[in-house]
Parts: structure tokens; sequence; C-alpha cells
């Protein structure tokens, strides 16, 4: 009996132990989007990173705007899984949770000596333009 309860509890420990962590970027972002609205979602989000300021990234709260006008408010950010690409790569799809709807995502994070960047991202409406079945059936 003492040989289950242990293995119980390894399993339960072991699975809580291993929590998807959004990144310090992610979550200032998402705290940016709540206090700030999406014009201070992007800024946020590409701080420190090679696409800071780039005109493509620029546009994407007018693409935010229109999810808003059909899910309702944001309400934050879930992650879903993330895969360590290398020691100093990670990927991480999440889900951005609005009032009417889900939109999942993906974001490639990478670890520079001060901080963390995001180098790529990106988001839809459908699941399976973002994960791969790999992700969606664990």
């Amino acid at each position: 009996m003492k040989k289950i309860y242990l293995l119980f509890v390894l399993l339960f420990s072991s699975h809580t132990s291993f929590a998807i962590e959004l990144g310090d970027r992610i979550d200032a972002a998402t705290e940016a989007y709540l206090k700030g609205g999406v014009d201070a979602f992007i800024p946020e989000l590409m701080k420190g990173s090679p696409l800071e300021g780039k005109k493509g990234v620029l546009t994407l709260p007018n693409n935010i705007r229109q999810i808003e006008a059909y899910y309702g408010k944001f309400l934050g950010i879930e992650p879903m899984r993330e895969e360590q690409l290398s020691k100093r790569v990670r990927l991480v799809y999440y889900v951005m949770n609005y009032e009417n709807s889900p939109v999942f995502g993906s974001v490639i994070l990478y670890s520079k000596p001060e901080s963390e960047v995001v180098t790529s991202f990106q988001f839809n409406t459908e699941l399976w333009q973002i994960a791969p079945n790999e992700v969606i059936f664990k």
C-alpha cells in the first residue's frame, strides 16, 4: 500500500512541478493589455525584440481589434504547451481568453543574457492553424 501511495505522490508532484511559464515578457504584455488595451499589448510584447517597432508588427493591434469586436473583452492568457527547442530557444503554445471565445497562438522566445525576448509570434481563431496534432492530442 505504501508503494502505491508513494507512486501516486511522485506522479502527482512531478506533474505539478512542471508548470509552463509564459515568461516575464508575456506576463508584462498581458498586464499591459489588461490595463491599457491592445495598443499597450504589442509594444510591451516586442520590447527588446528584433521586431520592436517594425511596420508589420505595428499593424497587429488592428487585427486584434477585429477579434475583440467579435469575441469581446480580453481576459488573459493561459499556456497550453511548451517545447524547449535549445538551451536559449523555447516555443510556447497559448490560449488568449476573451469573453466569448478563445484565440490560439504560439510564440518563440529567445533567452538573451539580460532577458527573454519574443522573436516570433502568431495567433488565430482556429486552433488547427496554430498547433500541430501533437499539441492538440497529447
